[in-house]
């Protein structure tokens, strides 16, 4: 009797472990794993799905716009508006070096992203605290939904695809994609370039100014 209750407690401490070591276990980086994830990243990007991009990609560029969907809708339509026409192909995984180099494809947005960079200008006064304003401000953000619905229906997809790599990070329950600045930009179609480098010019002058 003594010996089947030890033999039952050691069955339920073996089944214990191996349930604990399982569930610690991460995602493994795997070519069909990462290849899985890419294809998920991108469809969550073209319906801009906030719950699963916080999952599976480290962005701070997407961090921040975040911030502003989570309180007006407008901003997650014009998320929508950037990455609705977005590919991803994956091109090759390096399982040693957790990477995953990606084809990209998007409507070519640097133009649009330039123009709504003078709208937030103008309208800010080059103020940043005033800028922020805006993305509280339904008008004017009914306003740049129409405007940049127009400006990127008109905007061209280009013949040839933009190269990234991608570092993988692995999680417990999903595989996590890093986006670096160049990633940011060639997903968003040149658009997080533009407005950044106007952003940027303007400061400049405005310092040489002062």
């Amino acid at each position: 009797m003594r010996k089947t209750i030890r033999l039952g407690v050691c069955l339920v401490l073996c089944m214990s472990l191996a349930f604990s070591l399982g569930g610690c276990a991460n995602i493994r980086i795997t070519e069909d794993n990462v290849t899985k994830a890419v294809s998920i990243v991108e469809k969550a990007l073209r319906e801009f799905d906030r719950d699963t991009l916080q999952k599976y990609v480290d962005s701070k560029t997407l961090k921040y716009i975040f911030q502003f969907a989570e309180k007006n809708e407008q901003v997650a339509e014009i998320g929508r508006l950037m990455f609705e026409n977005l590919e991803m192909t994956v091109k090759s995984v390096d399982e040693e070096n957790k990477t995953v180099t990606v084809e990209v494809k998007n409507k070519d947005l640097a133009l649009v992203g330039e123009r709504y960079s003078r709208l937030l200008k103008a309208k800010s006064k080059g103020s940043t605290v005033e800028m922020l304003k805006l993305f509280g401000d339904e008008e004017f953000l009914d306003i740049s939904v129409k405007t940049l619905t127009a400006q990127i229906s008109r905007a061209t997809i280009p013949d040839n695809p933009t190269e990234i790599t991608l570092t993988v990070k692995e999680g417990k329950k999903n595989l996590v994609l890093y986006f670096n600045e160049a990633a940011e930009d060639a997903v968003s179609g040149g658009a997080v370039n533009a407005i950044t480098n106007a952003f940027q010019t303007g400061s400049t002058e405005s310092t040489t100014k002062e």
